[in-house]
This record gives structure tokens, sequence and C-alpha cells, in this order.
């Protein structure tokens, strides 16, 4: 069945494509925006700007606190280490004196780690790329109250500049600062922070996204947002930066043009359906090539069984002709029996030969079927005798009626022939023949096994047999009640397997007036 697959799944994968494509095609999107509300999202701003400034503001003053404390002193400088450590972000202090000696005071990490901050004009660094120089003069003039930040060349790190006593007699604090840190630590912060000024906006069901500036959000609400940020509103301060992103609603109403549709649907469905009357007719093409090529099979070797007994019978008979004329008799009456057996199975073939082509014909003659009946049977008798068939009739007188006797004859010996080869087990068989004012009734009984229920139409189709294999004489072509049926049907009458409690019942039913009429071709 490989060669109908390969056929229908082709035409079955354009089906589900071209329904894809219609589908595509006929869609029809239609975008509906609602804007954001602003006036809440500048709350948020307003709210989480005054946020970032306190923390700043704090954090700041921690750096004043550690600024203010006295230096020189072992236990001050024991003092400044250790309240450092408790200021997030810290990991050195750098301190240059107007008119003394530079001091340093790592936090947590060694000195060599972390780029080196040098006053201009005084030590030369070891790295100069790597490291970071004071200009001179803020030390020489004083810097801001509030400070100053600087960069350094490790993005990651930032240095915050403090006044510390006099510029005159005082000198100047510098902090490294882990920029990183202090982000996290206010990231942490503000996770738990944002949730309430959030909640306006999140109850409205507007689409918002707080991230950082490398884009990692803090907080998103809302439903799903596609496309850029109606509104994004930046904050930066020197605890790192934010923004705000805001966007507008937006609802998509999809439908779907039903005229696209309606064709689409109906091309795919004319190819599924073509594709699978295609695999329809080419499994059963495939199924009656297999069948046909059985049946020649079959018919190879019942031409040959006969054909080999014809000549063993008669080498035997013309050995014996002289000396036992008994023997003689019998072998020729088994000569004369697979003549008839070789000229029904040649009949068969050719009468299913000539249905195949259209040429099969009837022609009614006036006859007596009773008779005709009888003499079916009587050329059957031996063969049926010697299997230990016990033959009972009961063939009601006839009359002359018009049918074509060639057919009845056909008919009434596949049916007998039919209890010989599948049958015999059961040792009987019975004939009743019946003959009303405007129909005729054969009826063939036998003992054999029977016939299951759910092959009971199937035995009628060409090239079947119930039984593939049968140690009951000669296995057949599977044409005999073929062609016993189709001549049936095509005298206008009917052959039906009735149900029997025991064995196998065939009736033939003929109406007395048929309407066709067979004309045998003088050629095959």
């Amino acid at each position: 069945m490989r060669p109908a697959l390969a056929n229908i799944l082709p035409m079955l994968a354009a089906a589900v494509l071209v329904m894809v494509g219609g589908e595509r095609l006929a869609r029809r999107d239609s975008e509906t925006r609602s804007p954001i509300d602003r006036d809440r999202l500048l709350d948020l701003d307003e709210a989480l700007r005054g946020e970032l400034t306190r923390l700043e503001r704090l954090y700041l003053s921690h750096l004043d606190r550690l600024a203010s404390l006295p230096l020189n002193q072992a236990s001050s400088n024991k003092k400044l280490s250790a309240e450092a450590e408790n200021v997030a972000g810290v990991k050195l202090i750098r301190v240059f004196r107007s008119g003394g000696k530079d001091f340093t005071y790592p936090i947590g990490l060694g000195a060599g780690r972390l780029p080196e901050i040098e006053l201009e004009g005084r030590k030369k660094p070891l790295n100069p790329a790597k490291s970071v120089i004071i200009e001179a003069s803020l030390l020489e003039h004083g810097v801001a109250k509030n400070g100053f930040w600087l960069d350094t060349p490790d993005g990651n790190l930032s240095l915050f500049c403090k006044q510390i006593g006099t510029a005159e007699r005082g000198g100047l604090m510098v902090f490294l600062i882990d920029r990183p840190l202090i982000q996290a630590r206010t990231r942490e912060h503000l996770a738990s922070w944002i949730k309430t000024p959030m909640l306006p906006l999140r109850e409205s069901g507007e689409r918002i996204v707080i991230e950082s500036t490398n884009g990692k959000p803090l907080i998103i609400t809302g439903p799903e947002h596609h496309g850029p940020a109606a509104a994004i509103i930046p904050l930066r301060n020197a605890l790192g930066g934010w923004q705000i992103k805001g966007w507008d609603g937006l609802l998509v109403t999809r439908t779907r043009d039903p005229a696209t549709m309606a064709v689409a649907s109906t091309l795919a469905l004319g190819l599924l359906a073509s594709g699978i009357l295609l695999y329809i007719q080419q499994n059963r093409a495939l199924q009656l090539a297999a069948k046909r090529v059985s049946f020649v099979n079959r018919v190879s070797h019942e031409l040959g069984a006969p054909l080999t007994n014809l000549a063993l019978n008669l080498d035997l008979a013309t050995e014996t002709l002289d000396y036992n004329p008994v023997e003689t008799r019998k072998r020729l009456s088994l000569v004369a029996e697979e003549t008839e057996r070789l000229a029904r199975l040649v009949a068969n073939v050719l009468t299913f030969s000539r249905t195949e082509r259209d040429a099969l014909q009837l022609k009614p003659v006036r006859c007596l079927p009773g008779e005709l009946i009888a003499r079916t049977l009587e050329s059957f008798r031996s063969a049926l005798m010697r299997r230990g068939i016990v033959i009972e009739t009961d063939i009601a007188a006839s009359r002359e009626i018009s049918l074509d006797p060639d057919a009845l004859s056909q008919i009434t010996g596949n049916l007998i022939s039919n209890v010989e080869k599948y049958a015999a087990s059961g040792h009987w068989l019975k004939l009743v023949y019946q003959q009303e004012q405007d129909h005729i009734t054969l009826e063939v009984h036998d003992r054999g096994p029977g016939i299951p229920a759910a092959d009971r139409e199937q035995i009628f189709a060409p090239f079947t047999r119930v039984l593939s294999t049968t140690t009951e004489g000669s296995s057949g072509t599977g044409l005999g009640l073929t062609i016993a049926r189709d001549l049936t049907l095509r005298m206008g009458g009917s052959l039906e397997l009735i149900d029997s409690p025991d064995g196998t019942m065939f009736r033939l039913h003929l109406p007395t007036q048929p309407t066709l009429a067979i004309i045998p071709p003088t050629t095959a």
C-alpha cells in the first residue's frame, strides 16, 4: 500500500498549506489604544525620585561622618577602618594632607587589588593607565562643602572626595566606592518600597516597567506590552540610574474574511477529498491486482491438475486396454470427469473474462430447467460418490420455460462444485427444485463446516475464498460464486446464502420471463 500512501500524503500536505495560507490571507487585525494615565505615572516618578534622593543623602551622610573622624592616632585610625566597614561599598580611603604624610586605609580587600589614587606632583603611580591622579589644586584651594564624585578607569568603581579640616591645616579624604554593590543594595530596598507607590497603577491595569540603566527590570505590572514605550522617565543620582517606562493599552481584535476562508476551505476540502478518493481507488487497484495475480496462479494450478490427470488416466487406460477392460472403462470414466472439470473451469474463466469486458449476453431458449439441473448433477455424481458424499434430490416435474440453459447449468455446476471442494466433510448433498407459475427455485444444501456470518457477503466477491487453503480437493479460483451471482442477476433473479442450523444452503430464485439473454461469443 506504500504507493497509495506516497500519493495521498503530498495532497494532504497541500490541503494543510492551502488552509493555513488562506487563514493568513483572511486574517484582519484592528488595534484600539487607550492612553496611559500620565498623572499617576508622574506621581510615581515624584515618589521614586524623592526616595532616591533620600537614599543618596543618607549615604553621603555616612561618608561625611567618616570624614569627620579624627586622624593620626592609632586608635583613631582603627576606628575609621571599623566605621568604614559598616558603610556599604567603601573599598579604600585615601587621605592627602596639606603639610603632612598621605595615608591609605584599605577596607576589606588589600590595596593591591584596587586602582592607585595619588595626588598630582607627589608619588608616581606604578601603573598610570589604571590609576587616578587627583589635581593638586583641589588640596590647595579646597572643594565644595558637600564633596564631589570622580570616575575611575574601572567603570565599576568611583571616587568621592571630601574636604577635611580647612584648606590650610586640613586635607582631602578620597573614598573608593564599589558602585555595583551600592546599586544592588539600592535595588533590594526599592523592591520592597516600590509596592506601595505602584498600587494605584497596578489596580488601574497600567503597563509599567521600572528598570535600571542596564535594562534589568525592578518591577513589571499590567498586561503584556508590545512595541516601544509611550512614556520614558529617566532618574539618575549618585547611587545609580533608573527609568520608568509606560505603555498605552492596546486591544487587538482579530477577524477573518469569510469569503477568503470559504475559498481556502473549499480548496483544502477538495484536495483532501481528492487525496482520499485517489487513495481508495489506488488501494482497491492494488488489492485487485494482487487478487488477479493470485487468480492467475490458481488458474494455472487448476488447469495443470486435470491435464495431468487426463494424461495419466489415458496412459493407464491404454496399458490395460487389451487385458483388463474393466480397469480401462474405469480410467476412461475418470478421464471424462477430468474433462468435465476442465470444461467447467474454462467456462468460468471465459465467463468472468467476458463479464469484465462487458461482452456477456444472455440467449434464452425453450427448455426444461429440472432436466438441466438433473443432468448437471449427474455429471458430478461419480466425483461426489468417490468422496463419500450421499446425494439426495427433490426435483419437481418441470415444464418448458424460456431461459438460458448454459447459464443455469453453469450456476448449478458452480454450486455443486462448491460442495465438492469445501463441504465434502459433511458427506451429504441435497438439491431441491421447485417450479411455480412465474418463477423457479433451486436450493443446494450441505453439512460441511459452513460459512461464518462475517464472510457471507464477502464470498460473492471475485477471487475470494473463505478458506485460503483446503485439503478437500482443489483449492479453486475464487470465481464460482461470483459468476453464479452475476449470471443470476443478469437473468433477473437472486442468489442468496440462507441461514442453516448446520452446513450451508444456497437458494437460487429465477423469474420465468427474463428480460436479457446471453449469446456466447465464438471466441474468448
